[in-house]
């Protein structure tokens, strides 16, 4: 646990997806849609085919290994090879990022604390995610308005947690030294690891109670709830992590 409560960080910067926007929810919701929409058979079997394809992709992308256009065009061809569907994997793609930019769900309490932050904060966002796509959503979702800057990887050139990513954030505070920026998000590697090494305060969103990965550094600070972030992000002294 670390000395420096929470609230003094006069900006905080966002994780979107499994932080503030359900992106569970909206990944599913738009997948099945477009399968229906195909005719193609979508069931929980093919759905964890996709998401072991796209976690293991994305992976590789953070380490470097392949660029994101390589995911979009060929994630959903591995899917449809290995599970019998003949289709246009990359034009599925497509289709799917636009149903996906259709589902702006929250996690729970997200826009009460995000609007209740916004009062007393700087908030900014720090996405991987596709720009229309996260732009859309903010926007649907009602969460825009609380955010005066948005990161966004595919804008930026580069994603979390590479350095590259982080020093255009901290470009945009001269005024601020990073250790006064928290980053708050649910990815160890690319919030809390890449946060870390940036030298910017972490929280952990830790929803569903995983031990912290190893080689992953300490977050300052990690909650369970986003319920728990505004006692914790406004009120000092504050408990901070469990």
């Amino acid at each position: 646990m670390t000395n420096q409560s929470p609230a003094v960080y006069p900006a905080l910067l966002f994780d979107a997806d499994g932080t503030l926007l359900d992106f569970d929810r909206s990944e599913y919701r738009a997948l099945t849609r477009v399968f229906q929409r195909h005719g193609y058979p979508f069931n929980d079997e093919i759905f964890q085919k996709y998401r072991a394809i796209n976690s293991r992709a994305w992976a590789r992308y953070e380490k470097g290994e392949i660029e994101k256009p390589i995911i979009h065009s060929t994630r959903f061809q591995q899917l449809f090879d290995e599970a019998g569907i003949t289709g246009d994997g990359a034009g599925f793609n497509r289709e799917y990022l636009e149903a996906l930019s259709e589902e702006p769900w929250t996690m729970p309490g997200a826009l009460e604390l995000c609007q209740k932050l916004s009062k007393h904060r700087t908030l900014a966002i720090a996405s991987n995610g596709v720009s229309f796509v996260q732009r859309r959503r903010l926007k649907d979702s009602g969460l825009l308005p609380c955010f005066s800057k948005l990161f966004i990887s595919e804008e930026i050139g580069v994603m979390k947690p590479h350095a590259g990513f982080f020093d255009h954030v901290l470009a945009a505070f001269p005024q601020l030294p990073p250790q006064k920026l928290l980053i708050i998000g649910d990815s160890p590697t690319s919030d809390i690891a890449g946060g870390s090494r940036a030298g910017l305060g972490t929280c952990w969103v830790n929803f569903r109670h995983k031990p912290l990965p190893p080689g992953i550094p300490q977050p300052l600070y990690e909650v369970d709830s986003l319920e728990a972030l505004g006692p914790l992000l406004l009120e000092a002294p504050a408990a901070a992590r469990k």
